[in-house]
C-alpha cells in the first residue's frame, strides 16, 4: 500500500543498551501489508527533551506513535505535548501497558488515539483509516491479541542496520530482547500478564531461526521476555537443548518458575556450557497466606530446593526476586523469605517493592489491604495494613546492603561469615545496614567497602577468621588491590618461581593465609564468569616450605 503519510515509531528506552522490540513489530507488520514510509526513532530517558523533540521534528512525521511504559511515561508526557505545539497537525498515537487501561482520552489531551493491548494489527488498520479519511473512530482502540504466532519477525535487515548508527551501541554491547511467547498461564494479581488470557507461542523453528540470526550479527546477550519461560516444559527443553548445542559465547536470559523444573529439565540445565544461560526466578514471598491472596500457585518447598540444585551446578547465573508489600505480608514473614532465599545461595537476590501497575487486580483491590502507593509511575507501595512505612524504610536500607555486598560476589566469604556471627542472613544485613548508617551509605569505594565490612565483623566478635575471610575475598575478587591497610600481605615470591612456566606472560600470585596455615595460588588472568572471582587453588604446605 503506497502511502503519502510519514509514520515515525518512537522507542524511548530505559537505557541506551536496551532496545525495545515493540516498534519493530509494528514496522514489520505494516511493511508486510506493503505500507511504506515507516521509520523507527530510538532514544532513551537520559536524552535531553530538546534533543528528542528535535530528532522527531526533523523526521517530519505525519504520525508519531509512542510505546508507553512505567519507565518512560513521564518522558512521553513531556515530549509529545511539545511536539503537538510545534506541529499542531501531527497525529499522535499512544500504545503500550501504561496507557492500555485508560477509559478516558482526556487523561492524555495531546493524544489523538490510544491503542489498548497488542497493537500490531489494529495499528495497521488505524493507519489505513487515517490515510483514507484523514481521521478514524474510535479514538480509544482495543488491540487484537490474536495471531502473534503468525506475525512476521521484527528482526529484519532494518533492525540489525539500526545498530550501526552513532546513537545506538553495537549489538555486541546491547541487551537484545526476544519474545518467543506472549501471555502467561498464571494469574498473579500484581502482574500485568494476568490481564490477558492464554498463551501464544512462536513455532520452535521460527525461534531457532531468529536466535541464529541474532548470533550471526554478533549478539552477546539475549533476554527472553516470556513471562514464565518454562510453563511449557516440552518446549522449554527443546529450546534449551538447542541453545546448549550452539557454538557461541552468547548468553541467554530467561524468567522462570523454580517449581516447574522436573528432573529431566534439571539434567538438561546441568549439561549446559558454563554461562550459556541465566535464570531469573520470581519467588516473591514464601508466605502461603500472601501467595493465596495474590493467586500465585507455587510449591514453595520445591522451588527453594530447585534453586539450591540450580546453584549447585555452578554453570549458570541464578537471580532470585522477592517483592515487599504484598497483602498480609509483615516484616517478620518477609524476613523469613529473605533468610530462606539467601540460604539457597543464588548469585543475586533482588529485593523489590510492589508496584501497583495499571490494569492489575491488586491495584483495583488495594483498599482491601490499605495499601498506600504513589500516584505517579512506577506506583510504588509505601505502606500497607500489615507493613508500616518504617518497615519499608528498613527494607530499603537492607536492599542497598544486599545489592552492594551480596550481589556483586566480591564479599561472598566475608558475608557468609557475618551471617554465621549474627545468626541469620537478615540479622546480618539488618545490623550491617545500621552500622553503615554511621559511616556512610553503601556507595563506598571497593577498598572502603572491604575495610568497613572488616571493622563491622571485628566489632561483632570476628577475630582472625574475619581477617582470613576478608583477605581471601580481596585476592579472589580484585587481586588484593583493595585489601584493608590493617591486614598484612604475605606474598611468597620464591614459590612463584615454580609456576613461571605454567603462567608464562600471565599475572598470578602465591599468598600465605595464616589463619588456616596454607598457601593459595591465584590466577589473575582467569575469572569465573558465574562467581566473578579469580581462579585459585590451595598449595601443599610441605612442598612450598621446601622451596623456601
Amino acid at each position: 500500500m503506497t502511502t503519502t503519510m510519514n509514520v515515525s515509531l518512537i522507542a524511548i528506552n530505559a537505557k541506551n543498551i536496551h532496545k525495545s522490540p515493540a516498534p519493530w513489530y509494528l514496522k514489520t507488520y505494516c511493511e508486510e501489508k506493503r505500507m511504506e514510509n515507516i521509520s523507527v526513532i530510538e532514544v532513551n530517558i537520559n536524552n535531553k527533551i530538546y534533543e528528542t523533540v528535535s530528532k522527531i521534528y526533523e523526521a517530519q512525521p505525519t504520525v508519531a506513535a509512542f510505546s508507553c511504559y512505567i519507565w518512560n511515561i513521564d518522558y512521553v508526557n513531556k515530549t509529545a505535548p511539545l511536539l503537538k505545539k510545534l506541529r499542531p497537525n501531527l497525529t499522535i498515537v499512544l500504545g503500550g501497558p501504561e496507557v492500555s487501561f485508560e477509559e478516558n482520552l482526556n487523561n492524555y489531551p495531546y493524544a489523538d488515539y490510544i491503542i489498548k493491548g497488542a497493537g500490531e494489527k489494529v495499528f495497521y488498520e488505524l493507519m489505513v483509516q487515517i490515510e483514507k479519511n484523514g481521521r478514524a473512530e474510535p479514538k480509544l482502540i482495543d488491540g487484537c491479541g490474536l495471531g502473534f504466532e503468525n506475525y512476521p519477525s521484527p528482526y529484519t535487515d532494518d533492525y540489525f542496520n539500526s545498530f550501526k548508527t552513532n546513537q545506538i551501541p553495537d549489538i555486541q554491547n546491547q541487551l537484545v530482547y526476544y519474545e518467543s511467547s506472549r501471555g502467561c498461564p498464571f494469574s498473579c494479581a500484581y502482574c500485568l500478564s494476568s490481564a490477558d488470557k492464554g498463551v501464544q507461542y512462536l513455532p520452535i523453528e521460527r525461534v531457532k531461526h531468529d536466535l541464529l540470526r541474532f548470533m550471526k550479527h554478533g549478539a552477546k546477550c539475549i533476554k527472553f521476555v516470556d513471562r514464565t519461560f518454562n510453563s511449557n516444559k516440552r518446549r522449554t527443553k527443546q529450546i534449551l537443548e538447542f541453545i546448549g548445542g550452539l557454538d557461541t559465547d552468547c548468553v541467554f536470559h530467561f524468567e522462570v518458575a523454580a517449581d516447574l523444573f522436573d528432573d529431566e529439565l534439571l539434567w538438561i540445565v546441568e549439561k549446559l556450557p558454563i554461562c550459556r544461560v541465566q535464570f531469573e526466578i520470581g519467588i516473591q514471598t514464601i508466605n502461603e497466606e500472601t501467595l493465596s491472596a495474590v493467586c500465585r500457585k507455587t510449591n514453595t518447598a520445591l522451588a527453594l530446593q530447585n534453586i539450591k540444585t540450580l546453584t549447585s551446578f555452578q554453570n549458570c547465573h541464578i537471580h532470585v526476586d522477592l517483592i515487599a508489600g504484598l497483602p498480609y505480608e509483615t516484616l517478620d514473614t518477609f524476613v523469613e523469605s529473605i533468610n530462606q532465599c539467601i540460604l539457597c545461595k543464588p548469585n543475586m537476590l533482588q529485593l523489590g517493592f510492589l508496584k501497583m501497575l495499571k490494569g492489575t487486580r491488586i491495584r483495583k483491590e488495594s483498599d482491601s489491604f490499605k495499601a498506600i502507593f504513589a500516584d505517579f509511575a512506577p506506583y510504588e507501595v509505601y505502606q500497607t495494613e500489615t507493613m508500616s512505612h518504617s518497615d519499608f524504610m528498613k527494607l530499603k536500607k537492607i536492599e542497598g546492603v544486599i545489592d552492594r555486598f551480596y550481589n556483586c560476589g566480591g564479599f561472598a566469604l566475608s558475608v557468609e561469615y557475618g551471617i554465621k556471627l549474627l545468626g541469620s542472613p537478615y540479622k546480618f544485613f539488618d545490623a550491617f545496614s545500621d552500622y553503615l548508617g554511621g559511616v556512610g551509605e553503601t556507595k563506598l569505594s571497593l577498598k572502603n567497602a572491604y575495610t568497613t565490612l572488616y571493622n563491622f565483623l571485628l566489632a561483632n566478635g570476628g577475630g582472625n577468621e574475619a581477617t582470613h575471610r576478608i583477605k581471601l575475598d580481596c585476592f579472589a575478587f580484585d587481586a588484593g588491590a583493595s585489601l584493608p591497610d590493617t591486614i598484612p600481605q604475605q606474598r611468597n615470591k620464591q614459590a612463584e618461581l615454580s609456576f613461571k612456566k605454567e603462567f608464562e606472560h600471565k599475572k598470578f600470585r602465591v599468598e600465605f593465609f595464616e589463619f588456616e596455615n596454607k598457601y593459595m595460588l591465584f590466577n589473575f588472568e582467569k575469572k569465573n564468569p558465574i562467581t566473578t572471582r579469580y581462579e585459585s587453588r590451595e598449595l601443599v604446605i610441605n612442598w612450598v616450605q621446601e622451596l623456601e
